[in-house]
């Protein structure tokens, strides 16, 4: 049974190549959230930080009250940016997510036709090697004609 040959191999190794790189890009995507979670988070800290400097910063010394404050404003748009980039990154996310189920879906049903062409063949080799088998048994076991 070696010569079974699935005629659209060249299908489902290619259903198999796209659904890897649905997942390389859904690694990619994930890798990249969550460096872009702990970049939220290190803004966040260090907004907390410089809000307490501030707190902590006399009257007198309005030149540093303003630098810090305006550092604290461009450190918040910053957070609100990093927020908008990791919502785009988790719907991107899901958008490949559902891809790659649909790909995996795809190679599945590819697998399960090979399968079944598999099974179509073996079935049928029996019938050959059985047609084979009776043919070499009638002659063998032909009745002797005098």
């Amino acid at each position: 049974m070696a010569g079974f040959k699935f005629r659209l191999e060249k299908v489902l190794l290619y259903k198999e190549q796209l659904e890897k790189e649905v997942k390389a890009k859904l690694a990619e995507l994930n890798a990249q959230r969550e460096q872009l979670k702990k970049r939220y988070e290190s803004l966040k800290q260090d907004e907390l930080f410089q809000e307490q400097k501030l707190s902590q910063t006399p009257v007198n010394e309005m030149g540093e009250r303003w630098l810090l404050d305006n550092y604290i404003k461009a450190l918040r748009q910053d957070i609100q940016q990093t927020q908008k980039n990791i919502s785009m990154l988790e719907m991107q996310i899901e958008k490949n997510r559902k891809e790659l189920a649909e790909k995996a879906k795809d190679r599945k049903i590819m697998e399960k036709l090979k399968e079944k062409h598999f099974e179509y063949y073996k079935k049928e080799e029996q019938l050959k090697e059985q047609r084979n088998l009776d043919e070499i048994a009638s002659i063998r076991f032909k009745a002797q004609t005098y």
